[in-house]
């Protein structure tokens, strides 16, 4: 699986990529740019009838098992926590809480916010996760033909929200979830509902909604979008949205949405015209196309509140502000935000990520141009010595100190708001990074596996030798380091170690054939060679939470 940010060939099947940390949806193509916060419906059920037309054109991925823990999904996970900044700028809203679910055959186990662990009994399907990371959904013992039980699961306990479900879709905030019942093969369709958080119910919204397609639900998971009135000799179907618990209402013929916010105040939306989508926003009373031939392969980024839109048209970047018609942005496609991480990104949509940021002004970006930084006035900015191949990237969370590693391998940092600064090398030859989240504790592993640290605008100062570039990463909760040194690529294991706010080495008790580490906003936690999985609170103090994990 090639990818299509950095080059590097990763292994099949991985969420993300083991170099740069960019995000594979979850049945990638290789020539797709890899959108963020993917999840795709569950496979139809096996005897079901063949494809409609309309299924033809609004393709639903199927949604891949996913082992928490495993060896080359341990790197790419740890690549995304600590290489992908999550998202702040103005007006970020933070993840304070997660929520770690792992697979461990017949049961299902859970790591709230640090010490919390408990146990679902059922084998583990797929899961989704609110932007705060207080609420997951978890879907188990599924089954092709039934659907499986539907869990909604907090920092501390879980409830089961239904029976025999097939396809669901949790909102931003975590408090509502679309989901779908009986399965009618015949005609595609299943029953649609929208359960409430708060009171535990489930409202029926319609028994004959389109399978897997179309479901939107808004932040605040009250108001929901669905397909229905298919016609399968004429290929035409009708959009509808319910809002806020109202009846259902029409939004037109061969129109669905693929983002609703609250109250449905902002509605991006996809209509097919003689076998052509072109993508559409309405707010209020402004109607306006966006894109007039979307492609297969449509990205749309929004904002939080779902006010703002960014997406890319012949190699060019737009923005829509409130349903607005659509404004340049610089003169080059952007993957990606580049923000600190701790901040809130996800999406409910194969092509739509949502980010937990007020504005996309004044942020920093990854374009085909390097790193740009989009000004007050939405203008991209190229940022010196960047380059194109800039993937390694984060930044403070102030936005003022921006670090990176070009396609020379150099570390540098620089201040992305000054539209004339220059960079200020770090480090030569490296491979990855970790920074504190105000960029004052910088550590970085050179191609000779070397480890330095520095520490404001002091030198580089080494740390350790023999340590492995694939597994570095900073505790969300303190200045410590992590890191394995002498990893084999024969036994896929190493001995952990961390540094204290720059200081000597040190292993981490009983820590001494570690496969992979993954780092939480709440909880470190790693694999040995047995299987079994040790927690901390962010500190050196592990103890064992899974023995001989199965899945």
């Amino acid at each position: 699986m090639i990818c299509n940010y950095c080059g590097h060939t990763n292994q099949p099947g991985v969420k993300f990529c083991s170099k740069c940390g960019a995000q594979f949806p979850v049945q990638a193509q290789e020539a797709a740019p890899p959108p963020a916060g993917y999840y795709a419906a569950p496979p139809a059920p096996e005897s079901a009838a063949p494809a409609s037309g309309i299924a033809d054109r609004i393709k639903s991925l199927p949604i891949k098992k996913i082992l928490t823990i495993a060896i080359p999904v341990i790197v790419v996970i740890i690549a995304a926590i600590i290489f992908i900044p999550m998202l702040i700028g103005p007006g970020a809203a933070m993840v304070k809480d997660h929520i770690e679910v792992y697979d461990d055959g017949d049961r299902i186990i859970v790591s709230g916010n640090n010490n919390a662990r408990f146990i679902i009994d059922g084998e583990y399907f797929s899961e989704q996760c609110s932007l705060d990371g207080s609420k997951v959904v978890v879907l188990a013992d599924y089954d092709g033909e039934k659907g499986g039980t539907l869990w909604l699961v907090t920092t501390s306990n879980y409830f089961r929200i239904a029976e025999d479900v097939l396809y669901y879709v949790l909102a931003d905030s975590g408090n509502g979830v679309a989901y779908q019942t009986d399965y009618d093969r015949r005609h595609g369709i299943a029953t649609l509902y929208l359960y409430n958080v708060s009171s535990k119910s489930s409202a029926k919204i319609s028994e004959d909604a389109k399978y897997s397609e179309g479901i939107c639900i808004s932040p605040n998971g009250k108001t929901v979008s669905f397909i229905s009135d298919l016609d399968d000799r004429d290929n035409d179907f009708y959009g509808y949205i319910s809002i806020d618990g109202k009846a259902s209402e029409r939004i037109g013929q061969n129109m669905y949405a693929v983002a609703i916010s609250d109250g449905a105040r902002h509605m991006y939306y996809i209509k097919i015209t003689d076998g052509s989508r072109s993508l559409h926003v309405r707010s209020g009373q402004n109607d306006n196309r966006l894109i007039t031939d979307l492609g297969p392969y449509y990205r749309l980024m929004l904002n939080r509140d779902y006010s703002q839109a960014v997406f890319n048209m012949d190699d060019k970047a737009y923005i829509t502000i409130n349903g607005g018609e659509r404004e340049r942005i610089g003169g080059k496609s952007i993957s990606r935000f580049v923000l600190p991480r701790g901040t809130q990104q996800g999406g409910n949509h194969s092509r739509v990520t949502v980010y937990g940021i007020r504005n996309f002004a004044n942020n920093v970006v990854i374009n085909d141009d390097g790193l740009a930084y989009i000004n007050k006035d939405f203008d991209a900015n190229r940022i010196n010595s960047s380059s194109d191949h800039a993937w390694y990237a984060s930044i403070s969370e102030n936005g003022r100190t921006l670090l990176f590693i070009n396609n020379n391998g150099h570390l540098s940092s620089i201040d992305p708001t000054q539209p004339n600064a220059e960079r200020v090398e770090i480090g030569r030859n490296v491979e990855a990074f970790a920074a504190s989240n105000n960029a004052k504790l910088i550590y970085f592993v050179n191609e000779d596996e070397e480890l330095f640290c520095v520490k404001g605008n002091g030198a580089p100062f080494k740390i350790s030798d023999d340590v492995y570039s694939g597994y570095l990463g900073m505790s969300y909760t303190s200045n410590r380091v992590f890191f394995l040194v002498d990893f084999s690529n024969r036994r896929y294991a190493g001995e952990l170690y961390y540094s204290n706010n720059g200081g000597v080495k040190t292993k981490v008790a009983g820590a001494g054939e570690v496969m992979g580490m993954l780092i939480t906003p709440t909880n470190v936690f790693y694999m040995d060679t047995d299987n079994a999985i040790y927690r901390s609170n962010g500190n050196e103090r592990f103890a064992l939470f899974v023995d001989d994990l199965e899945g």
